[in-house]
């Protein structure tokens, strides 16, 4: 027995979309050659074989002048939305960002700092939406955060090649030391190397 049939279809009039349903495909190859005015075919429900599938592309009435037309225009429709949809997130996205560096341009300057390390590179402010330049104090707490670190994996023959490290970049608060300036730990890479 022939397994039934399923087609995706798109109402011509208003875009919508719905599935036709055939017992087999004999159903189906009669259906499609006499499919109905402004109803387009857009697919299959389901996995079919070649064969079957080269059978129904053969067997459909193709879109008339009117017909085209109208795909055309829903799918300039569509298009034009789906832009419309990726500039508004585009807008959104771009008024958070304005925000989040207005808001970080009045912030405490002393703030802990997320501070990027990569050999070769140096040190920068790794976050894109914080103005402040790393200072020197950050530098040499990072640059010796390093050199501690590497001296753990030189054992293994490794080396780090990129660190972030979250770092007061001034004054420190009440009740901590130098040794505090790296805030909260961060995270290493290593390569195989030394």
């Amino acid at each position: 027995m022939a397994a039934p049939i399923t087609l995706r279809l798109r109402n011509l009039h208003d875009g919508s979309l719905l599935l036709g349903e055939f017992a087999n495909p004999d159903d189906a190859l009669a259906w499609i050659a006499e499919r109905p005015p402004f109803v387009q075919v857009v697919g299959v429900g389901a996995s079919m074989d070649e064969a079957l599938a080269q059978s129904l592309r053969a067997a459909m009435r193709p879109l008339d002048a009117q017909e085209k037309a109208r795909a055309a225009a829903l799918d300039e429709a569509k298009l034009a939305a789906m832009r419309d949809a990726i500039a508004a997130e585009q807008a959104a996205f771009e008024a958070e960002t304005a925000a989040a560096r207005a808001a970080a341009a009045d912030a405490d300057p002393d703030r802990p700092m997320q501070v990027a390390w990569a050999l070769g590179e140096g040190v920068h402010n790794a976050d894109p939406d914080d103005p402040r330049a790393v200072t020197q104090r950050a530098s040499d707490a990072v640059l010796a955060w390093v050199a501690e670190r590497n001296t753990w994996v030189h054992g293994r023959r490794q080396h780090l090649v990129r660190a972030l490290v979250t770092v007061w970049p001034g004054a420190l608060p009440p009740g901590t030391s130098e040794e505090d300036r790296c805030h909260g730990g961060g995270q290493f890479e290593t390569e195989p190397g030394i």
